[in-house]
């Protein structure tokens, strides 16, 4: 009779184990403090555009929009932090043209912001001098958009300190290499040609913007200098002696992206390990940025790394900014548009 109480016990034990495994696991945070000033590095006036976007957002707006995801049994460190990185995402609006929402989290706040129809354009209409649209994704098929998204990770890379739940919330970084043409754009076109191409033209922000092109076309300089002194091995060796710096890692992404692009991921990861930072994290866990259609649910994908989460997401949304002398979108597949 022991025995078999015994044997029942441990059949119980076992399928609460087995349950407890297959159960998916919850979407969580790292307990990180928010950066002052969305984090913007400082020089060449980012912080001007911080300023301004804070100033465009009332403070009686932000509530309401907090908690109505509060209403929605969003916990409170979630409900702060894709606050946090959708005000980045406005930010990158207002400099940058083509901006594809690759976070599906960040995007619902985006959503309930919209809710407030009046607040809202009063806010894109003082910070963008425009209404930013949002669209949805009419295409079936996901689209991942590598070239963009890796054109975001070096403007974002540039503008802000990128922390671990950024990583979380947006998927890891530096996984894609700048689209040759892009590449090639900044070597030969002037900033004036680059400014209309790539970056949102309102004259509220061209100081910046020319910073970001200078910038880029010095590290592609730099990229070439360091090839004919000897190539990739200058980044393994640097990083061996612990001397990865984040100058460093963004001199890596753009000559790998030159001179490596088909292996880029396995050496930015190489050096990425080197930092020890939350900017690539677990290479094993990495599956990739896509966007969903519409008939499908946004599916978070979760692995346990140390008591905390990945999430690797797309979202089936994009922005638009535009007037009525012109407009440009961002899209998370060829079947968004703008309007």
């Amino acid at each position: 009779m022991i025995i078999s109480a015994i044997i029942v016990g441990a059949v119980i034990l076992l399928a609460l184990i087995i349950k407890g495994i297959g159960k998916p696991r919850g979407f969580r945070l790292y307990k990180e403090e928010l950066p002052d000033e969305l984090g913007i590095h400082g020089g060449n006036g980012f912080e001007d555009i911080v300023h301004s976007l804070e100033d465009s957002l009332p403070k009686a707006y932000v509530q309401q929009v907090k908690q109505r995801m509060q209403g929605r049994n969003t916990k409170d460190d979630e409900v702060e932090w894709t606050f946090f990185e959708i005000k980045r995402y406005f930010l990158l609006n207002a400099v940058i043209k083509d901006v594809p929402m690759f976070s599906a989290k960040v995007d619902e706040v985006w959503h309930e912001m919209i809710m407030f129809t009046v607040d809202y354009e009063r806010f894109t209409d003082r910070f963008f001098s425009r209404f930013l649209h949002h669209q949805p994704n009419l295409e079936t098929t996901p689209s991942p958009q590598p070239d963009k998204r890796a054109f975001f990770d070096w403007v974002y890379a540039h503008l802000f300190n990128i922390t671990g739940n950024s990583r979380l919330l947006w998927g890891k970084f530096f996984q894609h290499p700048l689209d040759k043409s892009t590449l090639q754009d900044f070597q030969r076109l002037s900033e004036d040609e680059l400014l209309d191409r790539y970056f949102l033209r309102n004259g509220k922000w061209e100081k910046q913007q020319r910073a970001l092109i200078q910038t880029l076309k010095e590290e592609i300089n730099a990229a070439q200098k360091r090839k004919k002194a000897g190539g990739s091995t200058y980044f393994k060796k640097t990083a061996k002696k612990g001397n990865v710096s984040n100058e460093l890692l963004l001199q890596g992404f753009v000559f790998y992206s030159l001179y490596k692009a088909t292996n880029f991921s396995s050496h930015m990861n190489e050096l990425l390990l080197y930092k020890k930072t939350m900017y690539a994290g677990d290479a094993a866990s990495y599956s990739g940025y896509s966007c969903s259609s519409p008939g499908e649910d946004n599916r978070h994908h979760h692995q346990h790394d140390g008591g905390h989460y990945h999430h690797d997401s797309g979202s089936s949304c994009s922005s638009s900014n535009c007037s009525s002398s012109s407009c440009s979108s961002s899209s998370c597949g060829s079947g968004c548009s703008s309007s």
